[in-house]
């Protein structure tokens, strides 16, 4: 079976589940993920070779600092891969190709790729292709990336676009669809509310600017004020939080909106589940940090049958079916968030056929039972053996 080394930073972060939705579902190629760091094994198990570069005293944010010099530097940018026990895993496995996910891991993996001769693939996702080649120092770096490079992916046509124009060449960058289990999400046909009932409404994300949270507030305020029955869950947890129970405050939307904090993502999926209407409002941040692609918790919720509310942001519009499984707007415009969130509240009919077209669309582009084996193909191309 052909080995793959697949590097990132921490392994695995809770709004990663694009990565490890990948990570455990090859079927040709062994996945051995090489990290700094270890977490959430409990939420995220994995029974493939995990390698931590690392031990615990490393991440002591004192001593990391006096390694530093500042506290100005990148993330984990005085850490490095190209180590013995990388090298030693390598071997251990007869590792055949490199994958590195984000386009900073790239840059930090070159080092192997120099000692190896390795053929390497570097996957971009978000703010590796947005705000980073703002500056001129990570377009340097990206610069050797793309040289020495053999292989860039991206999610959507959108991102391949802006590949390209921060220098990588057409031919090395390509499509790689984010796709999801698709039998771990329960499909439920949305009906109208009955009398009485409430009109549930969803947001999971990340506080960050760029999930545009903030606009989704005021769209739902304005919702409200034509459809009292409504209620707003909103799952996520960041650096926004307070500016976001200000907004709830000023606004008096406490009575009909509930906090939820950070949710492992089984609960996530029964909050969806729940759901008669999700809203994903995404916006490019101040600093040009943008979804890159697509939030997977759109893909997720068509999956879930529910109809969604989202912005012609990123490569949103290549993971629907739009004016069919959702209702676009431009970025920061919550009138017409609002407006098509009033919609859908009053046209409840429309619910069902939206969801399940919505779950039609991912189930034929976006399974990962399909996608990963688009993935390993590239892998036995660029090492250059059959799949077997």
């Amino acid at each position: 079976m052909l080995a793959v080394a697949h590097f990132r930073r921490r392994l695995f972060k809770p709004t990663e589940t694009f990565l490890y939705n990948y990570l455990t579902a090859f079927r040709r190629t062994l996945p051995v993920c090489i990290t700094f760091k270890k977490v959430n094994l409990e939420q995220f198990p994995y029974s493939h070779p995990l390698v931590e570069l690392y031990s615990w005293h490393i991440w002591n944010r004192g001593w990391r600092w006096l390694r530093r010099g500042s506290h100005s530097q990148p993330e984990d940018s005085d850490l490095r891969y190209d180590l013995p026990k990388t090298a030693e895993s390598l071997q251990q496995y007869d590792v055949r190709a490199l994958h590195a996910h984000f386009g900073y891991t790239g840059s930090q993996v070159l080092p192997v790729k120099r000692e190896t001769g390795l053929p390497l693939v570097t996957t971009f996702y978000g703010e590796d292709i947005s705000a980073l080649p703002r500056s001129e120092e990570w377009l340097r770096v990206y610069e050797d990336l793309f040289s020495e490079g053999d292989l860039f992916l991206v999610e959507g046509p959108n991102m391949r676009k802006k590949l390209v124009e921060i220098g990588c060449s057409p031919e090395k960058a390509k499509i790689q669809r984010i796709a999801i289990p698709i039998n771990r999400y329960p499909f439920r046909e949305r009906l109208p509310k009955k009398r009485g009932e409430r009109a549930r409404i969803l947001f999971c994300g990340s506080f960050r600017e760029k999930k545009g949270l903030l606009y989704g507030l005021d769209a739902v305020r304005c919702a409200r004020e034509r459809f009292p029955s409504l209620e707003f869950r909103i799952i996520g947890e960041g650096e926004l939080r307070l500016q976001i129970e200000q907004a709830i405050e000023r606004c008096g939307m406490r009575s009909y909106t509930t906090l939820l904090g950070f949710q492992p993502h089984a609960r996530m999926v029964e909050e969806m589940d729940k759901a008669d209407i999700f809203i994903s409002p995404s916006v490019t941040a101040a600093n040009g940090d943008s979804e890159g692609g697509a939030p997977t918790t759109i893909l997720e919720a068509q999956a879930c049958g529910m109809p969604v509310i989202s912005t012609d942001h990123g490569d949103i519009p290549n993971v629907v079916v739009p004016g069919k499984s959702v209702l676009l707007g431009p970025e920061r415009d919550a009138e017409v968030l609002g407006n098509n969130l009033c919609t859908l509240l009053a046209e409840q009919e429309r619910w069902a056929e939206m969801g399940k077209l919505g779950r039609s669309f991912v189930e034929k582009y976006h399974n990962i039972a399909i996608e990963v084996g688009v993935l390993e193909e590239r892998y036995f191309k660029l090492a250059e053996v059959g799949a077997v």
